[in-house]
Formats: C-alpha cells, structure tokens, sequence
C-alpha cells in the first residue's frame, strides 16, 4: 500500500505545478509563490522522506530494513534542511520560466559550501539508493528506471531539473500502479 500512494502525491504534485503554470500564464506572482511551494514540498521533503520510508515499510530482510531506516532518517533531515528555508522565507524560492519549463531556483543554507551537483548526487542517493536496497526485484526495476530518468533529466533538462525529473518520475508511477493492481487480485486456483 505504501507505494499505491505515490501516483496519488503525483498527480497532487503535478497539479501544483499546473497551478503554477497558470500563475505564470496570468500574471499571479500570488498563485506562483503559493502553488509553487506546494510543489516545492513534495519535491524537497515529501519524497525524500516517502520514498524510502515506504521501502522500509515493506522490506523483511532486516539487514536491508535497518540500512532503509537509516535512509529515511537521513531523508526527513536532508528535506528539512532543503526545504523549510525555501517554503517559509518569501525570496529563497524564485521560479523562472526557461526553454519553455519551470526553474525552481531555491537559495539553499548549503550555498557557498556544497555544490548543486554534490547536492543532487545526495538526494539521489537517498531517494534511489532506498529503492535500489529494497529486496524486491520490482522495487528495484522501479529504482533502475527513476535512476535512469535521473541521467536523462540531467544530461537533456539540467536548466529545469527539479520539475522536468519530477515529471518522468509521476510518469513511472504508474509503473508502481500496474504492480499494485496485479498484486490485488485475487489468486486463480484449480477447483478440485
């Protein structure tokens, strides 16, 4: 159950990026800050946190469930740390329009001491690193695949990053929901 809900934080996520989007179209510097932070909370908190409490929720080989948990403490602390800043000063998060996509610039306190790369590779690591941990090989084909978005995001989309990786991973939920319906349904036995 822990991963049926994340087509559902998706499509909250990507609705707030919707409602960015009509900020922007109509001139609402009210309607982009606000739905902007939305946003801004599932992608720099929610998922840090989520993803690999979700994995831990469902691991059973304890050697892989403790280094998970250990994932989802590093997880809530690293999302607080990228995202409370942003969400609650009003000019550490400027959202720009660039090539036709959103710019999440966030002013972070890690600026001036760790590089935006450095700070992506911890994100992914945690985020991906959970998925990849899990002793289920449908997580882990769930983690290849966001790792892969990741690389492609980064090599085609770096001047959008945050939205245009969000996105690929919204559409790779669904993968998540053709598991969670094949696993609903109830086994076909012989009758005897």
């Amino acid at each position: 159950m822990p991963f049926a809900a994340y087509p559902l934080a998706f499509g909250v996520q990507q609705a707030f990026e919707g409602i960015v989007w009509l900020g922007v179209a109509g001139g609402s510097e009210a309607t982009i800050a606000i739905a902007g932070r939305g946003f801004l909370f599932f992608s720099h908190l929610f998922w840090l946190t989520w993803v690999p409490l979700s994995v831990w929720m469902i691991e059973t080989v304890p050697t892989r469930r403790r280094a998970v948990g250990v994932l989802t403490l590093l997880g809530l602390l690293y999302g607080l740390s990228v995202s409370l800043p942003s969400l609650l000063i009003g000019d550490w998060l400027d959202i720009i329009l660039v090539n036709r996509s959103l710019e999440y610039s966030t002013t972070l306190i890690y600026d001036g001491y760790v590089g935006r790369f450095a700070l992506r590779m911890v994100y992914a690591a945690l985020v991906v690193g959970a998925l990849l941990l899990s002793s289920d090989r449908r997580i882990r084909v769930f983690g290849a695949l966001v790792c892969a978005s990741l690389v492609v995001t980064y090599a085609f989309f770096a001047y959008a990053f945050i939205s245009v990786w969000c996105f690929f991973a919204a559409v790779l939920s669904v993968y998540l929901v053709v598991i969670v319906v094949r696993d609903s349904r109830p086994a076909v036995g012989i009758a005897g």
